[in-house]
């Protein structure tokens, strides 16, 4: 701490670059601040990254809560997030130029999500955050007083609140405690869904409406209405403690979600998606458990495509393009639709949700004045009604569909609910005596998952500034003005119709994640293999050394995303080189 003050009072009014001398570790009374990365000018985005070490024996969080690796999960994402309250609660904030002199942590979504930005030792825990340093003046020189203030009043109060459990009063450590216990809970809850071939789960009581369509935090309504499950569907899940937890449960197979409009449809189906992640105390959906490959297939117009054989559903086109390996860089609705399911049957899901207002009808059906008009020869389109049940049959894809105005779907449909003012009926059997049994079909559907293979020539993250005849070797940056767009070397991928990305820092881990398997492609170039190798082979390194085997530029900005985000990225890259066997 001595040394810290020492070096600041040595740099005082300096120019703002001989911050570069803080780099390092520096000891305070109960932790260790270490500076991790410096910015290079006042206000910078990215600010420098520091971190804060805690030994675990000085902390005092009780030992029951690290047992397994969704708790510490939990208690990773209850630090950073009473790191940010405790920044709102003692530090000023803008103490110098250019909003310069300010403490932040990564954006937090609703989710609980593995980030590297809280790390656990045996015996540690190591926590990085966002420090932008103070200046002053016309010529932004380093201001070492404010400096000092922060570090020596400001970061030891925020420390001191985050950290040590005795410093908790009994609502914070309650609020730990339900942080761990939804972990735990839903652990118990996916276990029982495996056990009985169950792909949803939403529980008697879950407040499912957002505040808004941009704003995932839970509606602030006092009208809403808890969910309430069918008697016909609930299930009864026995927990560990003795207890158990009620409410819907979906079994595998084709589901229809149908209703008026603005009765609660989307709202369920938008639960559902987001039921993939483990949701913070409070929000309303920690109970809502989705099958963990589930993934949302939409509509993707202007989308690129590489190679994908969506014969199933679109024949060879009038122009005699074949279908069997289709490319295209701008996707019309039908085509990026059938792309998308192929490419995420290929990626390993076997659930896939649609909601009728995003698809694009002449690809979902065909009614009975289209069929009298156009002659079958006329349309490549096979609508997918005509196959959900084979791939069901064959290939064991569950799909669940909201529809409001088509009601094919119900034709097809193993479970069928209905969505009555935010109420949820099972009108399976009312569905089945008036439009008669279960229609199946038997259309052969070839396994189209495994044929595409990674060129090894892949993910090259140079980016050639050609106004300025300067090649940077790496460029992976999400923006700020379009938070669902990345930058990875000469291309940029749009991922705003990926419905399952949770939070900025997912989009920039992403990028990470492609730098990596090029290196895995480079080295094993000999060997080509299917998109699903490669992603599936980063997850069990991502997960045996955790984010940091990404090796990003910022250490601590990182949410790790589902192999199924990185695959939607992959396939969108208008750069990409696919082969197909």
């Amino acid at each position: 701490m001595h040394q810290l003050h020492n070096l600041l009072a040595s740099i005082a009014d300096q120019p703002f670059h001989t911050i570069q001398k803080l780099r390092g570790s520096y000891q305070f009374p109960r932790f260790e601040l270490s500076f991790i990365k410096m910015q290079g000018s006042p206000g910078a985005n990215p600010a420098s990254i520091a971190s804060i070490n805690i030994a675990l024996q000085d902390s005092k969080i009780p030992e029951k809560f690290f047992k397994t690796s969704e708790c510490k999960l939990a208690v990773a994402d209850f630090l950073i997030r009473c790191f940010r309250h405790s920044i709102d609660r003692f530090a000023q904030q803008n103490r110098g130029k250019d909003g310069s002199g300010s403490f932040a942590t990564i954006a937090l979504s609703q989710k609980m999500l593995n980030r590297d930005s809280v790390l656990f030792s045996d015996d540690t825990v190591d926590l990085r955050f966002l420090i932008s340093l103070p200046a002053k003046g016309q010529g932004g020189v380093f201001d070492a007083e404010q400096a000092w203030i922060m570090f020596g009043q400001e970061l030891t109060a925020i420390v001191d609140a985050t950290f040590f459990y005795r410093h908790y009063d009994e609502p914070t450590q309650t609020l730990l405690r339900q942080f761990v216990d939804v972990q735990k809970i839903r652990a118990e809850i996916t276990r029982f869904m495996r056990q009985h071939g169950l792909i949803v789960f939403v529980n008697n009581g879950a407040r499912l409406p957002r505040l808004s369509g941009v704003d995932d935090r839970p509606s602030a309504c006092n009208s809403i209405k808890a969910f309430q499950s069918p008697a016909s569907l609930q299930v009864d899940i026995p927990l560990a403690d003795g207890r158990s937890i009620s409410g819907m449960g979906i079994k595998e197979g084709i589901t229809c979600i149908t209703g008026g409009g603005y009765h609660g449809k989307s709202t369920l189906m938008q639960a559902i998606l987001a039921g993939v992640y483990a949701h913070i105390p409070g929000d309303g959906r920690e109970y809502v458990v989705t099958r963990e490959d589930a993934f949302f297939i939409r509509a993707e117009e202007g989308r690129s495509i590489r190679n994908v054989d969506i014969s199933p559903f679109i024949g060879d086109l009038p122009n005699g393009l074949k279908t069997g390996c289709f490319s295209s860089d701008n996707a019309s609705g039908s085509t990026s639709q059938a792309a998308n399911i192929v490419e995420a049957i290929e990626s390993g899901s076997r659930l896939l949700l649609f909601d009728e207002d995003t698809c694009a009808t002449n690809f979902l059906v065909r009614d009975e004045l289209i069929r009298k008009v156009l002659d079958a020869a006329q349309e490549p389109i096979k609508p997918l009604y005509s196959t959900v049940r084979s791939l069901w049959r064959h290939h064991h894809v569950s799909m669940i569909f909201v529809v409001g105005g088509l009601g094919y779907f119900l034709q097809k449909a193993d479970t069928c609910l209905l969505m009555d003012n935010y109420h949820c009926q099972d009108i399976t059997g009312k569905v089945r005596d008036r439009l008669g049994p279960i229609m199946e079909e038997n259309i052969p559907i070839a396994d189209f998952a495994l044929s595409r293979r990674l060129a090894a020539d892949n993910f090259d993250p140079a980016y050639i500034n050609q106004r300025l005849n300067k090649t940077i070797p790496k460029r992976i940056k999400d923006l700020r003005n379009a938070p669902r767009q990345l930058e990875y070397g000469m291309d940029l991928i749009n991922l705003e119709a990926v419905a399952q990305i949770a939070e900025a820092p997912q989009i920039l881990a992403i990028g990470y994640c492609l730098l990596a398997l090029r290196a895995q492609l480079k080295q094993w170039s000999s060997k080509p293999e299917t998109l699903r190798f490669w992603i599936d082979r980063l997850e069990s390194e991502i997960n045996k050394q955790g984010l940091d085997f990404l090796q990003p530029d910022y250490p601590g900005i990182l949410s790790m995303p589902r192999k199924y985000e990185l695959a939607a990225a992959i396939n969108r890259i208008r750069s990409l080189k696919i082969f197909q066997e």
